[in-house]
């Protein structure tokens, strides 16, 4: 691979000793020449000082301390904010537009032979998509010029990707850092829309050429991330015709936009404040794993490629990896639905504008307004 390689690590960890784990597999692909550079790019606020010192004695890491913003809304309003005017003043470190851009957190701990394999073959992992040929179809352009990796993605839950750690080309990138999507933030007034923090940024790039999904964003509240609440709405929801052409619109977007890929277990792992609300944050064999790195052959095993259906039907369904979505896509023969369904599904996702669903979504939007009502404004009052 020609073109440089850089790590940039945003925020801040309390844990010196995640710190160092964290940091470790970076720094030895820098001495191997794997990775050009690593920044590390976090504010400039007193308080932190001492969580951001033992960087200063790593060798080969350059740490950049930027002004914080000044915000004014709830944890996770603040929280996306936060997170994309840091990668924004990372990002304006590295001035190549084409170099390939690695984006952590310091409590993100990655096995270094998996990072190496993703960087140096990302051009063969990250190409650019050609299932539109194979499935004879018209659909949008993708909005990057190469894939973008992520460890995770959400099969019904569009958009609902891992946000600590991603990597594509720095033009690719910088749509992820996007400030348009600070313009759909009231959504996340609400705490139990708070994983809309992580749609926001990876829907922002889409919206243009997907408007299908501009009603999913004004109407988000409808879709709280509560156990209970999905229990009752998950099978309701995958009747309806209109969520049907929005979950095969996603997995088309994830087919063809992304790498989800996150390896074998224990390769990847993320501790987080959320995970470990009474941790001792200065042993981290004590800490726990958020999902799905905590379970990841449970998550692989309930993808079940070759369908819809057994996938999306789950509560929570996560994917781990790209199988689900490019066996819709590439297999001649599906259990539940047929090619000529899907490509029928894609063309009317492309005649979104010209009213082709407006029947099915109004359908939509009333049955998600009952579910809404009945199982979730009665147990919050």
């Amino acid at each position: 691979m020609n073109r440089p390689a850089v790590a940039i690590v945003t925020g801040f960890t309390k844990s010196p000793e995640l710190l160092a784990r964290s940091f470790a597999p970076l720094r030895a692909l820098k001495q191997k020449g794997v990775l050009d550079r690593i920044l590390a790019v976090t504010w400039d606020a007193p308080g932190i000082d001492a969580y951001v010192a033992p960087i200063l004695d790593m060798d080969g890491v350059e740490l950049v301390r930027v002004p914080q913003p000044d915000v004014s809304g709830t944890r996770h309003q603040n929280g996306v904010v936060y997170q994309i005017r840091n990668l924004e003043a990372a990002l304006a470190r590295v001035s190549e537009a084409d170099a390939l851009v690695l984006k952590l957190r310091p409590d993100f701990v990655a096995d270094v032979e998996f990072l190496e394999d993703k960087i140096v073959n990302f051009e063969r992992l990250c190409g650019p998509s050609r299932l539109h040929e194979r499935l004879g179809v018209t659909m949008p352009a993708s909005p990057f010029a190469m894939k973008v990796w992520v460890p995770w993605a959400d099969a019904n839950q569009p958009f609902f990707c891992e946000d600590a750690a991603f990597m594509g080309l720095k033009r690719d990138v910088s749509q992820l850092a996007s400030r348009d999507a600070e313009k759909y933030l009231d959504v996340l007034s609400d705490e139990a829309c708070g994983w809309f923090a992580h749609v926001v940024r990876f829907i922002v790039p889409f919206l243009s050429s997907y408007p299908i999904f501009e009603p999913y964003v004004r109407e988000f509240r409808y879709f709280p991330n509560d156990l209970d609440f999905r229990l009752v709405a998950i099978p309701e929801l995958l009747t309806d015709e209109f969520f049907l052409h929005m979950l095969l619109a996603s997995a088309w977007i994830l087919a063809t936009s992304f790498h989800v890929d996150s390896g074998a277990p224990g390769q990847l792992t993320l501790y987080t404040n959320t995970s470990n609300p009474d941790a001792d944050w200065s042993r981290v064999e004590t800490l726990k794993p958020n999902p799905p790195y905590d379970d990841l052959s449970t998550w692989r095993q309930g993808q079940e490629p070759g369908g819809v259906m057994p996938c999306v039907g789950r509560v929570f369904g996560r994917l781990v990896d790209d199988s689900w979505q490019h066996a819709l896509f590439s297999e001649s023969s599906l259990r539940d639905l047929s090619v000529l369904q899907i490509r029928g599904v894609l063309r009317n996702v492309s005649a979104y504008r010209r009213g082709a669903l407006a029947t099915a979504q109004g359908n939509f939007r009333r049955l998600l307004v009952r579910l809404y009502r009945q199982h979730w404004r009665g147990r919050t009052g």
